[in-house]
């Protein structure tokens, strides 16, 4: 759904003395090794003075496979066409599995795929009824079949806030006060002809959760689908929905499979994110971040990635926040999804900037999310329907061909014919954004450190746009830089600071496989302008 929400600083006490405690430094960022430098700025990490903070909830048990993958959102209506109508469908996603496969994602979440007059689905007519154009119930069987055989797991869509005007239920009850769905929905006036909708949007009627009716029958509809062995629910819109319910699902879900996944779309800040995590959802989104990195999921032009914005804004939630939430909580780290400008239309097409936001993403801590076609680039502006972020997806150089869904292709789309922007055109290219992506997820995949590992900010003593921190566990110790300024940065980083264990080590650029000896606990680096680098230390 499009979610207006503002990503606002929070008037709580709490918070505000989260963020005062890391108030922002200016700082700089890295580049490649070079075994000889020209002059080199010496820079002297800083103490970070960080109050110890009690959680205020306890630690939640929550499936511990969702913290090890790579999340990929697929919009089925433009991912792949398995039947020639143009629409993608279920069987389309199972002829792309290998494909998913090869990226390295270990996990997908298909937005709605049930019965709606609507292209995106958001609002539901029957939630028994997998919608015609996408396929049958069976279908999805043998996706969740042929995904588990790879080790892929599946999520959908559940989008419980509001159903469509056209639904049975509200149909039957609009302006009928005798309607066995009478109380379903939040009515306005005393002949039930006004109503609540999502977003003021009359196709959207909220629903009544404080009926128990309407709450049997939604969580009867989650247990359904668990059925067909699908592994969690994306929860659309959580906010709308009274925390009672969401606690209800839990339970019942939890019953059936301790493994399944809780998801939540909570679209708002920090302190208001907190209490989905009291036994309710095992992640949620991490909104907060990404409206650190992209300034706007609706404007363009005010994004760290664009080096617009100081990457110090990023420094509260990234340290500070996640002490909100109890030992346990899961994020959803993400640069683009369905409801935002793309990643790729963020930096003005710019390929080492989108390069720099793929490293942020798949280095950080959290369960890093990848929207379908981001990994190739694609590009998308919001407009009133948003279908300009839901192009379909390009599969080939001249977009036609086997699978390519033709439901959406104006004349002024974003993504054309021809235009570097497809995966038949980047498969198998090293300097590619698809390659680069396939590098950092095998990276991620095989490390722990940056799967699961703690993360430790490295204070850099200068003015450049660079952000640097350490990812390490027991088995690996890795120092990501990040050059977001427009020119060349030289710079030595001391790591003595640091929670690095003393020793000499040895730096191995961890996509080139580069290496240079560390000056004690001193890395000596040059960058490139817009330019990313993960060095693995390892001890000599």
């Amino acid at each position: 759904m499009n979610h207006r929400f503002s990503l606002s600083i929070c008037c709580s006490l709490t918070l505000l003395y989260l963020l005062i405690a890391c108030t922002p430094n200016p700082q700089s960022t890295v580049t490649p090794i070079t075994q000889t430098l020209t002059p080199s700025i010496t820079l002297t990490p800083r103490p970070t003075l960080m109050p110890t903070i009690t959680p205020a909830l306890p630690a939640i048990q929550t499936p511990a496979w969702f913290r090890d993958i790579v999340l990929y959102e697929i919009f089925p209506r433009s991912f792949y066409d398995s039947n020639g109508d143009g629409i993608g469908d279920l069987k389309g996603i199972v002829a792309k599995l290998d494909y998913i496969t090869s990226l390295g994602a270990g996990a997908i979440w298909l937005t709605p795929i049930f019965e709606s007059p609507s292209y995106h689905g958001y609002d539901t007519i029957d939630y028994y009824k997998i919608l015609p154009e996408f396929g049958t119930e069976d279908d999805l069987r043998e996706l969740v079949r042929e995904a588990h055989k790879r080790n892929i797991r599946v999520l959908l869509d559940y989008v419980v806030a509001h159903t469509s005007n056209e639904h049975p239920f509200f149909k039957d009850a609009y302006g009928n006060l005798k309607s066995q769905y009478a109380d379903w929905y939040h009515w306005l006036d005393a002949t039930h002809t006004q109503y609540e909708s999502f977003a003021s949007n009359d196709v959207m009627p909220t629903l009544n959760h404080d009926n128990p009716q309407v709450e049997r029958y939604l969580i009867d509809v989650a247990k359904y689908w668990m059925k067909t062995g699908i592994d969690g629910y994306r929860a659309d819109y959580v906010l709308n929905v009274p925390h009672p319910f969401w606690k209800k699902l839990r339970a019942e879900s939890k019953a059936i499979n301790p493994d399944f996944v809780l998801l939540a779309e909570a679209w708002t800040n920090a302190l208001a994110i907190k209490p989905y995590y009291a036994d309710e959802f095992d992640a949620t989104f991490d909104f907060p971040l990404y409206g650190d990195i992209q300034g706007s999921h609706d404007k363009l032009g005010n994004s760290i990635l664009l080096g617009k914005r100081s990457p110090m804004a990023m420094d509260g939630t990234l340290t500070s926040v996640p002490r909100l939430y109890p030992p346990g909580a899961q994020r959803v780290t993400f640069v683009e999804n369905h409801d935002t400008n793309r990643a790729m239309s963020q930096v003005n097409g710019n390929v080492p900037r989108a390069k720099l936001g793929t490293m942020w993403l798949l280095t950080l801590p959290g369960t890093p999310m990848v929207y379908y076609g981001g990994e190739i680039g694609m590009a998308g502006v919001k407009a009133k329907d948003d279908k300009p972020l839901r192009e379909p997806m390009d599969w080939y150089a001249p977009e036609s061909g086997a699978g390519m869904t033709t439901w959406h292709k104006p004349a002024d789309r974003s993504n054309k014919s021809n235009d570097g922007v497809s995966v038949e055109e980047q498969a198998g290219k090293s300097d590619s954004l698809l390659e680069y992506h396939r590098a950092l997820i095998a990276m991620r995949n095989a490390n722990s450190a940056l799967r699961t590992g703690v993360f430790e900010k490295i204070e850099l003593d200068t003015n450049a746009n660079v952000y640097a921190y350490l990812r390490q566990d027991s088995t690996a110790s890795f120092v990501v830089v990040l050059n977001f300024a427009a020119e060349p940065v030289s710079l030595t980083v001391d790591l003595g600071a640091t929670s690095l264990a003393d020793g000499r080590y040895v730096a191995t650029n961890a996509l080139t496989k580069q290496t240079t000896n560390l000056d004690g606990l001193t890395l000596k680096l040059k960058f490139e302008p817009t330019t990313g680098y993960v060095f693995q230390l390892t001890k000599r």
